[in-house]
């Protein structure tokens, strides 16, 4: 015990700074998966909002398949995060461009050229 007026010497494993709680590799790993299940949850969605959205087309435009095309390329070219995509119809031994989204004016062009 100290005497009257001389200071209290603190151990030196003792500090004031509380100190971090180290993670256990488990918590880590845990965290890890759920973010990867939340990825791959918001990319089901995301299909499963594509899918309904072509479905909704298909059935308003009975007949007529541009559309659909249409619809399809653009969900197709958002989930693939694409900046363009085209589609092509496979007709004997030939291809045909079916349908374009959001591509470059001169490759637009180009295609539209080739048909």
């Amino acid at each position: 015990m100290a005497k009257r007026g001389q200071a209290v010497r603190r151990s030196p494993t003792r500090s004031k700074v509380p100190t971090k709680a180290k993670r256990a590799p488990a918590d880590v790993d845990l965290k890890k998966e759920i973010a990867a299940l939340r990825l791959e949850l918001a990319e089901a969605l995301e299909r499963q909002t594509a899918t309904s959205e072509v479905l909704k087309v298909i059935s308003s435009s009975p007949g007529d398949l541009e559309p659909v095309f249409k619809e399809m390329l653009e969900s197709a070219t958002r989930i693939c995060e694409a900046h363009f995509g085209n589609l092509w119809l496979c007709e004997g031994d030939a291809f045909r461009l079916g349908a374009l989204y959001g591509a470059p004016a001169v490759f637009a062009e180009a295609r539209c050229e080739s048909r």
